[in-house]
């Protein structure tokens, strides 16, 4: 199948007219510090998350989605930026997109940066706004195409603010972006939006919020991917509102003042096939570390590079990513969800797990690296024991260093031997962070080494911002999400699931295997690999990660059903109906050996049911999905009627049951025929 694009939604061609120039501003500073102190000597946005900065996996999205001209804006380490764009394949004469930096070394904000790009008049019309910290698959098209919707029939119409569905504890909602939404149901028109801070249990919404508005629905299941559509009156706005600094001072302000500023702003909800997310802080770099060598970021895997001058990756079994160049020591065991860069070397004995190592490492013999993160150009000496530990680039450990607990080494640290640190934050150089440590009383230096200063949170500072930057260290302990031990996984799973149903994360032994699922069904559909062998590659997985006889069959038909909005096929539910039947010519013995039983119908059933809810183009396939496997033996009446008449009272399963009525009213009248042809 061909992958020119992100997952889901229209071709550029059929939802932009070819006159209109897409354009996107791309703010390459978060303003908050959620990577303090490492963004002292490394902007955020050339952060490396699985061997890649975030500024690329940022303007890779935008190029799939067609955007012709991206507005950098930095004010933070512009050289190093500037000379990474330099040195990229956005520099190339054949480049479709071009990229301008834009510098301004006073700005402090987004606001600022909004009123800087309103003074330099560099915006001509709707623009894409996104964070240069921003990893996903998403095609922004769409989401273009339906802001301009809401612009026809809302003159007042300025921003379109993109979310995901994630409940509360999903391991891939940032802490920092809990908030309630309120919109109308009918026209995804905003009508409050509350920011929760930490213990908040309760909050006001005005009464004139529901007045003359049939149905408006409260969202607190939402992750905000700080992607935006924008109107070209938005950097005006900021201009005539000093006090608008965040995006979340923009929409409370025009919420507040909607009749006077005469603004309004609406929602788009991401299908399930897409990814997006703002890697902000730690807690979101571990879970967007795991969802890209999970595979949930499709096709931003290490194994398929979009950089140019990238050695490519070998994708082995037990999720680990090895470049070709990398030499392994007698006896080296690589267990599993690994990535490992060009030019590294791992010595004799040595345990690596959960974890990404950089280029042009040396690591020793006799060392356990777990759950860490270790950037380029390290050295770690032997018999080194390394567990939820950041190592930043030119760091190196002598021999018998022991780190754990969230321990983070900014660039060039070096550790004597036997160094043992349990959730420490270091620092190379005290000149190197003088400046900005210094304006910030809360953090103290204590020298361990030349190269090696520990940073403290003074803890009467830190009780008085509890929200504040000193927060974002003290919380740094990378075992409190993402990556934890099974047993606080499994403690955080009942703890959240009494939330909501979305709260808990999915089990890593389901994930890895529905992950395996799709790639097995992608490989055998793009190479034409003969069924037998996929369903013994489709049952190795499931035994391997001791799945159920009913879960494989849920996530065999759920995979089928993902394969072409994966294939960026299918824009309507006509079309995808048209791109599944055609699919399922191939992969046919497959949805047969699995939907064989009532039981396996009823997966079968719930599948297609989560699917289109959640995924638009299969809901409004759904009548001829259901015919199609009706026609073709796979469902059979009686399981289709079941299915119907369930008691699922949610409004989401009354929708679904309402547009495949008609469908049903033929099942039955078609029964009644047969049965009285009978007693003829």
């Amino acid at each position: 199948m061909s992958r020119k694009g992100p997952k889901g939604g229209k071709g550029p061609t059929e939802a932009l007219k070819k006159e209109d120039l897409v354009q996107a501003v791309v703010i390459a500073d978060s303003f908050k510090g959620g990577f303090h102190p490492i963004t002292y000597s490394v902007p955020t946005a050339l952060i490396p998350v699985v061997n890649t900065p975030l500024l690329d996996y940022t303007l890779q999205c935008l190029a799939l989605s067609s955007v012709q001209e991206v507005v950098l804006f930095c004010s933070s380490h512009a050289d190093l930026i500037k000379e990474h764009i330099k040195q990229s394949k956005w520099n190339e004469l054949t480049s479709s997109m071009v990229v301008t930096v834009i510098v301004s070394e006073t700005c402090r904000s987004l606001g600022d940066a909004m009123r800087d790009l309103d003074a330099k008049a560099l915006i001509r019309s709707d623009f894409i706004l996104v964070s240069g910290d921003m990893v996903g698959n998403l095609n922004l098209l769409p989401i273009l195409d339906y802001h301009r919707k809401m612009q026809k029939q809302d003159m007042g119409a300025v921003m379109t603010m993109v979310y995901k569905e994630a409940g509360p504890g999903h391991c891939s909602r940032s802490v920092e972006d809990e908030a309630v939404l309120a919109a109308d149901s009918s026209t995804g028109r905003v009508l409050a939006y509350h920011k929760m801070k930490t213990a908040t249990k309760k909050i006001g919404i005005p009464l004139e919020t529901y007045v003359d508005r049939p149905r408006v629905e409260l969202r607190y299941d939402l992750q905000d991917t700080h992607v935006a559509i924008c109107s070209a009156a938005v950097p005006p706005l900021f201009s005539d509102n000093f006090d608008f600094q965040t995006r979340d001072d923009f929409v409370r302000g025009l919420l507040m003042n909607e009749e006077i500023l005469a603004s309004t702003i609406y929602w788009y909800r991401l299908d399930g096939a897409q990814y997006s997310a703002h890697v902000s802080n730690w807690q979101m770099y571990q879970a967007v570390s795991r969802d890209i060598i999970y595979r949930w970021v499709y096709p931003f895997v290490p194994d398929s590079p979009f950089l140019w001058d990238v050695e490519p990756y070998m994708f082995l079994r037990h999720n680990v990513y090895k470049q070709k160049s990398v030499t392994l020591g007698k006896n080296c065991f690589l267990e599993e969800d690994i990535v490992i860069a060009e030019n590294t070397s791992v010595g004799e004995n040595s345990h690596i797990s959960h974890s990404v190592i950089g280029k042009n490492c040396h690591i020793g013999k006799n060392v356990t690296i777990c759950n860490s993160y270790v950037w380029d150009n390290v050295t770690v000496g032997d018999n080194c024991h390394i567990n939820f530990t950041l190592v930043g680039h030119q760091s190196k450990l002598g021999t018998g260093v022991r780190l754990s607990k969230g321990c983070v080494l900014c660039p060039g640290v070096v550790l004597p031997l036997d160094t043992h640190l349990e959730g420490s934050i270091l620092v190379a150089s005290s000149e190197q962070n003088k400046e900005s440590l210094e304006q910030d009383e809360a953090y103290k230096l204590e020298k361990l080494a030349d190269k090696a200063y520990c940073l403290h949170v003074d803890q009467a500072e830190y009780d008085c911002e509890a929200e504040g930057r000193a927060q974002h260290l003290c919380g740094l302990w990378l075992g409190t999400s993402g990556l934890d031990s099974k047993s606080d996984s499994e403690e955080d799973l009942s703890a959240s699931s009494e939330m909501s149903d979305h709260a808990s994360p999915v089990p890593d032994d389901i994930h890895l295997f529905f992950s395996e699922v799709m790639d097995s069904l992608t490989r055998g559909y793009d190479d034409k690999l003969h069924p037998d062998n996929l369903i013994l590659e489709i049952n190795s997985s499931r035994y391997a990660y001791n799945v159920s006889v009913r879960e494989v069959n849920y996530f065999v038909v759920k995979a089928l059903l993902s394969l072409p909005i994966q294939a960026q096929s299918a824009d309507s539910g006509l079309k995808y109906v048209m791109e599944f039947s055609k699919m399922l010519r191939d992969l046919f013995p497959i949805l047969q050996n699995y939907v064989r039983n009532s039981d396996a119908q009823d997966d079968c059933l719930q599948a297609l049911e989560d699917m289109a809810a959640s995924t638009d183009t299969v809901c409004e396939g759904l009548l001829k999905l259901l015919h199609l496997l009706y026609d073709k033996d796979i469902l059979g009446e009686d399981a289709i009627l079941k299915w119907y008449n369930s008691d699922d009272k949610s409004s989401t399963a009354a929708a679904l049951r309402k547009q495949v009525a008609p469908f049903i009213k033929w099942l039955e009248e078609a029964d009644e025929e047969s049965d009285e042809s009978q007693s003829d």
